[in-house]
């Protein structure tokens, strides 16, 4: 799905507030932020451990960053015979929307190594946003672009429903609702020595089961990232990662899942200079859901953000997701924000 007129307004939005943020920081060289670290918070993924886009750079030994970032989305796909409420034949709708509040603490160990630890709050249900993406859509349609039959479908609801291969009803017990999810604590490990930046990674993550109220669940998740960054020029560099994840139970709430699921990455980081960092990132990993007929194998986004360093070591980071091939498996639509502070 292409961009449309408003997501290339805020895409245009940040590309200025990174340039005047730019211009005011002076003619320092700049440095690497590094990716934005996001998971995937689609209902169907949400409770289930994704690898975010990392940077094999590591914390110094003894410095800490703790971050908050908010991640709001809107999750609508489709597979059926005709458009609406009243298919002849649906093998799965996929309807609702997530806001997820995450709290990040890292620390650098030193000898190559850095630890953190990840608890999210997270909140799904109907929403408020269907309104305004079919407001987007009375303009794209007009301009050929696809969007994916919204206006057909009953506005602000919650819901998976489907059937599998077999025809069998499929009963997702997923409920609307706010709690945490569950803690994940991972490693990165960089070959190296001293201060110099480092070219390749390795980072393990796993996840415990603590999660409340609508995203209780059990069974642990653990995931492993090759990490690596190439220099382009003084102010460009591409990052890239490819990894997977292994879930201890393969079914959650009613929906079955791929054991094992292959997940990669490729970010371009461009700096105008000291104080900001653009970033476009591209992301797919293999297939989420075994139990639901016809739905997509593969899930790809594609990330436009920006990094800006504030006074006293804080940061911000701000952009939007869009779903890259396949409209019916992804968030069809969602913005970030966070905020670092290093210690």
């Amino acid at each position: 799905m292409g961009l449309r007129p408003g997501r290339a307004g805020l895409a245009a939005l940040l590309l200025g507030l990174a340039w005047a943020t730019a211009a005011a920081a002076g003619e320092a060289q700049p440095r690497r932020r590094g990716p934005i670290e996001l998971r995937d918070e689609w209902l169907l993924s949400q409770m289930r451990l994704t690898l975010p886009a990392q940077s094999p750079e590591l914390l110094a030994p003894g410095a800490m960053r703790f971050r908050l970032n908010l991640d709001w989305g809107n999750d609508f796909g489709w597979d059926q015979s005709v458009r609406g409420e009243q298919p002849s034949d649906r093998r799965f709708l996929v309807d609702g929307e997530h806001r997820t509040l995450g709290f990040e603490l890292r620390r650098g160990l030193g000898s190559g190594i850095e630890a953190g630890a990840r608890l999210p709050l997270r909140w799904r249900g109907p929403g408020i946003l269907d309104g305004m993406i079919d407001a987007f859509h009375v303009v794209t349609l007009r301009l050929g672009l696809p969007d994916n039959g919204r206006s057909s479908f009953l506005k602000n609801r919650f819901r998976v429903l489907g059937r599998d291969a077999a025809g069998a009803e499929v009963v997702w017990h997923g409920e609307p609702g706010t709690g945490l999810g569950n803690l994940e604590l991972d490693l990165r490990w960089a070959p190296g020595r001293g201060a110099a930046p480092r070219r390749w990674a390795i980072a393990g993550a796993v996840t415990l089961p603590t999660g409340t109220g609508a995203f209780e669940a059990g069974g642990l998740e653990a995931g492993l990232q090759f990490l690596g960054v190439v220099p382009l020029a003084a102010s460009l560099d591409l990052y890239g990662g490819l990894g997977g994840t292994v879930f201890g139970d393969t079914e959650l709430a009613g929906i079955e899942y791929e054991r094992f699921r292959c997940a990669g990455f490729v970010v371009v980081e461009w700096r105008p200079a000291r104080a900001a960092s653009l970033l476009v990132e591209l992301n797919g990993a293999s297939r989420l859901v075994t139990n639901l007929a016809r739905y997509p194998g593969v899930q790809s986004y594609l990330r436009i953000g920006a990094k800006l360093d504030l006074p006293h070591r804080m940061g911000l980071e701000a952009g939007f997701t869009e779903n890259l091939v396949d409209q019916q498996a992804t968030t069809d639509f969602g913005a970030f924000l966070g905020v670092t502070r290093r210690f």
